[in-house]
């Protein structure tokens, strides 16, 4: 079984950035997907340009920050004061436009392809390419780049206008109270019994610290800690390597 185990919120903060280069020092983690209007891109960047992120995608993210679109152009997405909705309201208004979705999406991959990132795959920050007011608009984005992108069934079933590559299985079990090794050892042994030829997604968000500035941006914050811990555990990469469970990015597809 192959598995990738793609490290989001790349860009977040240092702290979220060194996280994600220790785990794939570690090689659990092969690929991450980069934030580009976050306090941490400018560094993410710069760790990026010295060759310690083999596979970076494009996390798009309009719940969180400012857009790198002009606000007006994108009206339907943002609050009075020009910052992104909370996922929470966003995910459920009724007047999203798609041509607001689909020109801030093409505003963020075409700074990071400026940033001179190699774009290798595509996801969303809280899934918002899975909600209804987005999904249509992520999917026309996500054809006409051609990338691969995480699984947009997850949560709303369907996904069979996607042209393109995807993990067989998106698993979002390893977060929050399911951030622990029993559990993801549990979830991967499931896997391995039922899909044993399959390549399978997890999402991770380590962080090597628990610092002001990341509690201050996202309430997911001390267990990012504790992924990192796992993620780098030479216990786990053993258990790994025992079980013929073999970490890959998104290149594999």
């Amino acid at each position: 079984m192959k598995l990738i185990l793609n490290a989001d919120d790349f860009g977040l903060t240092e702290a979220a950035n060194f996280g994600i280069i220790d785990c794939m020092r570690a090689g659990t983690v092969k690929s991450t997907t980069i934030m580009m209007n976050q306090p941490g891109t400018k560094h993410a960047v710069e760790l990026y340009h010295q060759g310690l992120v083999p596979e970076v995608g494009l996390h798009f993210t309009v719940t969180s920050g400012k857009p790198l679109s002009d606000s007006a152009d994108v009206s339907s997405l943002v609050d009075d004061k020009g910052y992104f909705f909370d996922k929470d309201v966003l995910f459920n208004r009724d007047d999203v436009y798609i041509e607001h979705v689909e020109k801030e999406f093409y505003a963020q991959y075409n700074a990071a392809i400026e940033a001179g990132i190699d774009i290798t795959h595509l996801d969303s920050h809280h899934f918002a390419g899975v909600y209804r007011p987005l999904k249509q608009a992520f999917i026309n984005v996500s054809n006409e780049l051609g990338l691969p992108v995480r699984r947009v069934d997850n949560i709303l079933p369907g996904q069979t206008r996607l042209c393109v590559k995807t993990p067989d299985i998106f698993e979002e079990g390893f977060f929050a109270k399911g951030a622990n090794i029993e559990h993801l050892k549990a979830l991967l042994l499931s896997y391995k019994e039922t899909h044993p030829n399959s390549t399978i997604e997890f999402m991770c968000h380590p962080a090597n610290e628990n610092t002001e500035g990341l509690k201050q941006l996202s309430s997911y914050n001390a267990k990012r800690v504790e992924e990192w811990q796992i993620l780098t555990s030479p216990s786990f990469i053993d258990w790994l390597q025992t079980h013929d469970i073999e970490c890959v990015g998104f290149k594999s597809l």
